[in-house]
């Protein structure tokens, strides 16, 4: 009878306790990652932002040279 009750009761307890300890730590977990994904949010929209400032002033100056290329040789 010892051999049955003993395991069972340990399933029983280990079960519990890992239910528990889930919903302590998926608690935890939310928050720290809205907050996690709110910063990554920030960094990727200034970084898309920079990213487009940088290229505009790249090819700016590329197209106008282009563009006087293209008048010279007599190309529209």
């Amino acid at each position: 009878m010892e051999y049955v009750v003993g395991p069972v009761l340990a399933l029983l307890v280990g079960m519990k306790f890992t239910v528990w300890k889930t919903k302590h730590s998926n608690h935890k977990c939310d928050e720290c990652c809205k907050e996690m994904v709110e910063t990554i949010d920030k960094k990727i929209v200034e970084s898309n932002t920079e990213i487009s400032k940088s290229m505009v002033t790249v090819i700016t100056p590329m197209a106008k040279a282009i563009k006087n290329l293209n008048e010279q040789v007599g190309i529209r």
